[in-house]
């Protein structure tokens, strides 16, 4: 599963994350890699962030969190990996501050596992 847009919007994606799906895709189907590209891969790196909107007066803490979902992606045993030109982009830090678990490869490095796979998902 290749997941590249980062941001869906907080409300609309907060019943629907792409990282709990594939948590579930992973159960149902015995197994899948996550692939990071782009501002996506902002999900792998450490962060103390917290989501929150304020809305008419209210303010809605209860957002999706990707960092927490990642993690429980990797807990799970579900292979995770970034390309290092996409952690570059995201500033000089950024490969520092990369999560446990996740794999990062040279650019390119995902398409030249694609033949590894059934089948290469774009979410």
């Amino acid at each position: 599963m290749i997941v590249e847009r980062a941001y869906r919007g907080a409300i609309e994606s907060h019943f629907a994350d792409v990282l709990n799906c594939l948590r579930e895709l992973d159960r149902q189907s015995g197994g899948i890699e996550v692939a990071l590209r782009g501002l996506a891969a902002s999900y792998a790196l450490r962060s103390s962030f917290t989501a929150a909107i304020r809305l008419a007066g209210t303010t809605v803490d209860t957002l999706s969190d990707p960092h927490a979902t990642l993690s429980q992606l990797l807990r799970d045993g579900v292979p995770v990996w970034v390309e290092r030109p996409d952690l570059d982009a995201l500033g000089q830090g950024a490969p520092g501050r990369l999560m446990p678990g996740v794999r990062c490869l040279p650019r390119n490095g995902l398409v030249a596992r694609w033949s590894r796979y059934e089948r290469v998902w774009f979410m």
